[in-house]
């Protein structure tokens, strides 16, 4: 009997242990398959921060790369010629001055000279880059001809981001030594505060230069250089007295001349790359031929004279 009610109190107990294992088994179940709850967007951004911070720690991690998705604006130099052929030089010069205002430049350098009687000008004009196409439509349509157009074009973006860069590390450089400089200003030795201060003044310069040169490079960015020489139609109009035109003949005298150096330039480089070695390979055998029978010859000569000698004896 004791047995008997030994051996139930064992089954119920077996019982509620498994219930109560499958019990907590079935609240995890659920927990995993319960629906996301929405996370408030205050939340979600501290959430992005913290994992942010986290890194690689283990945690959920956020791709932080929007930020790189703003690159910085290219920063490009640009400087124009132009060559125009014009009806009136002071009027165009007046023109592109008041042109180059309109759009917000100016002219930087300016400067006329007589040629034949005739006005001739050269200027610099600076216009803002984003209208540069627009600036050059409108000086191209006051000419009568464009004897000649270049652009050239130079992207100092990499050289501005590297100064930005260093730029940065001086500044946190300088902001330390000032604190170091103070620190050592109220504890520290003569000696070391006057390196202190050495060091400050480095690396003030080194700021002063960069922010110097960005500024260049701004500058030179922001406003394209666009150099233009006007020269009157007239110049270009051929002189002509009792129907001799004195250009025709001087360009035939010019053309006759290039010719005849051309042709003494063709004579020498077919007489030293041709002539001259094959007159060399046609000398060698005669040379060496005359040689020996220059040779024979004498040692003919000698026995002759040898047997004279014999027979007068």
């Amino acid at each position: 009997m004791k047995k008997w009610v030994l051996g139930s109190l064992i089954v119920l107990s077996a019982l509620l242990i498994g219930c109560r294992a499958s019990g907590v088994q079935d609240k995890q179940v659920r927990v995993l398959l319960a629906p996301t709850m929405p996370v408030p967007k205050e939340y979600g951004q501290a959430l992005v921060d913290s994992s942010a911070v986290a890194g690689s720690g283990g945690g959920v991690v956020v791709d932080t790369d929007l930020s790189t998705a703003q690159t910085a604006d290219r920063k490009i130099i640009y400087n124009v010629y132009l060559e125009l052929i014009v009806q009136d030089t002071q009027a165009t010069f007046d023109q592109i001055r008041q042109l180059s205002e309109e759009m917000g430049g100016f002219v930087s350098n300016a400067n006329t000279w007589k040629e034949n009687e005739q006005l001739r000008g050269t200027l610099t004009v600076r216009i803002p880059a984003e209208k540069l196409q627009d600036a050059l439509s409108k000086f191209k349509a006051l000419a009568l001809d464009i004897e000649s157009e270049r652009m050239d074009s130079q992207d100092v973006t990499e050289e501005y981001v590297d100064l930005e860069a260093r730029l940065i590390n001086l500044q946190r450089t300088e902001k330390e030594l000032l604190e170091l400089l103070e620190t050592r200003s109220a504890t520290g030795k003569t000696a070391d505060i006057l390196e202190v201060h050495r060091e400050i003044t480095a690396v003030r310069a080194q700021i002063e230069q960069i922010q110097g040169r960005m500024k260049y490079l701004n500058n030179l960015s922001a406003l394209a250089t666009v150099q233009i020489t006007l020269t009157p139609d007239k110049l270009l109009q051929p002189v002509v007295v009792g129907g001799w035109r004195p250009q025709g003949t001087a360009r035939e005298a010019i053309r006759a001349l290039i010719r005849t150096l051309q042709f003494f330039a063709d004579v020498l480089i077919v007489f030293v790359l041709y002539i001259l070695p094959v007159m060399i390979i046609i000398a060698i055998p005669v040379v060496i031929l005359i040689l020996i029978a220059r040779a024979v010859w004498k040692r003919s000569r000698q026995r002759r004279q040898e047997k004279k000698a014999v027979v007068t004896h």
